[in-house]
């Protein structure tokens, strides 16, 4: 067996990229991801805070429809859930689609107005509602599950 070493002339230099080019192109590929990390990031919170709206709005329907079965069978139609000390059969009187808080409060009154302040630990947000409002909103002024509770809705 012979082993044979071929040399190549100026051929090899010019097929390929030199490391200087190779190490532009990382370069503009990490700009890239630091410009578009952050604007990922913002639109996948919206979404998650968006998600959480919508759960908590479901709870306000399904707290309009409690009611009405409550009337109907003429029994008490107020109700209390703390999401955080709650039983699990507490927590599922209301019939909703959806992840329920992970902890916060939900007030049903004897006039059927829905008071809450819930908590997301996926979205790291508490959603709030008022008795007088109509809308559920994000409190940006709530940091925490301890501190999403109806007494500081208005925070």
């Amino acid at each position: 067996m012979k082993c044979e070493i071929i040399i190549r002339g100026d051929d090899m230099s010019k097929k390929g990229f030199t490391l200087i080019e190779v190490l532009a192109v990382i370069v503009v590929l990490a700009v890239i991801a630091l410009i578009t990390t952050p604007i990922v990031f913002d639109v996948i919170q919206n979404s998650k805070e968006n998600a959480f709206k919508e759960t908590a709005h479901g709870l306000v329907v399904a707290a309009s429809t409690y009611q009405a079965e409550k009337q109907a069978l003429q029994e008490d139609t107020t109700l209390n859930i703390n999401y955080k000390t709650s039983s699990a059969a507490e927590k599922s009187v209301l019939k909703t689609k959806g992840t329920l808080p992970d902890a916060g409060e939900f007030a049903i009154d004897d006039k059927g107005k829905v008071t809450l302040a819930l908590w997301s630990n996926d979205a790291h947000v508490c959603v709030v509602k008022s008795a007088s409002s109509k809308q559920v909103i994000v409190n940006e002024n709530i940091n925490s599950a301890d501190e999403c509770i109806i007494a500081n809705i208005d925070k």
